[in-house]
Parts: structure tokens; C-alpha cells; sequence
């Protein structure tokens, strides 16, 4: 047995990511060439996998936050469905940089535009704690 990996596009949010990874399950799945007792199979083992993933993504407030899903199964000759592990990508939709353009009539203007660098630092600081947070590092060990 193969093991195959499948990678979707980046959805605008984690349910429409999960509803990219159901039609992909229904297509493969449970189509016409697949036999009724592997498809009930296949179902409740899709159920199963949908509900842990929909749960994981409402305990971290992904369901609504642009996603993409990357789901690593086991390909074999009779279409069971045997996922190995799914990777859940939660994004970060922010603005990078901001510039108008002003059309004259003989010139054109930038204006530049940058988010102060005191909101930058506050954005990374704050991705980092988080980060550490979720390796359980603590805040005392990394000052000492």
C-alpha cells in the first residue's frame, strides 16, 4: 500500500477548507465504483475524522479564519478510506504596507503609508507569546 498525500488550495474559512476535504472524500470515496459495505465504512470512518477536525477548529477559533488542509492517507486496490494524519493551516489575513496614489495632472504623487514600528514590535510579541504558550514555554524561563 501507497501511502498518498492530498493538499488543497487555501480556503477563505476552516469550514469551507473542511467542505473542499468533503467533496475530495465523497468523489474518491464513496462513488459508484466502491462497494456498499467499504462505503458504509468509509463513511463512518469520514464522520469520525470530520467531527475531530471540526471540534480542534472551534476549540481554536479557526472556523472562520482563511485555511488550508493537507490529509495524508493510505491508497488501497478496494477505495477504504485510511487516513494517516491531517495538517490544518490556519491564516493570517493583515495589511503589509498601505500607499495611496494621487493622479494630477501633470505629476503623479505616493503618499507612503507604514504601520508604526511600536504596533510591528506589539504584533510579533504577541505571535511569539502565543507560540510559546502553545510549547509551554513560560515567560519566567525565557527571562532568566
Amino acid at each position: 500500500m501507497e501511502i498518498k498525500q492530498q493538499r488543497f488550495k487555501i480556503a477563505p474559512t476552516g469550514r469551507g477548507a473542511i467542505f473542499r476535504l468533503k467533496r475530495w472524500f465523497y468523489s474518491l470515496f464513496y462513488g459508484k465504483n466502491v462497494s456498499e459495505d467499504i462505503k458504509e465504512k468509509n463513511k463512518n470512518i469520514w464522520l469520525e475524522l470530520s467531527r475531530r477536525l471540526i471540534e480542534e477548529m472551534n476549540k481554536r477559533e479557526a472556523s472562520e479564519k482563511p485555511t488550508r488542509i493537507t490529509i495524508e492517507y493510505e491508497d488501497t486496490p478496494n477505495n477504504e478510506f485510511k487516513p494517516i494524519s491531517v495538517t490544518i493551516e490556519v491564516m493570517e489575513m493583515k495589511p503589509l504596507e498601505s500607499f495611496k496614489i494621487y493622479f494630477m495632472e501633470k505629476e503623479t504623487k505616493i503618499e507612503e503609508t507604514e504601520i508604526e514600528e511600536k504596533e510591528k514590535l506589539k504584533i510579533q510579541l504577541l505571535e511569539m507569546l502565543k507560540k510559546a504558550k502553545d510549547l509551554g514555554i513560560k515567560l519566567d524561563d525565557v527571562i532568566k
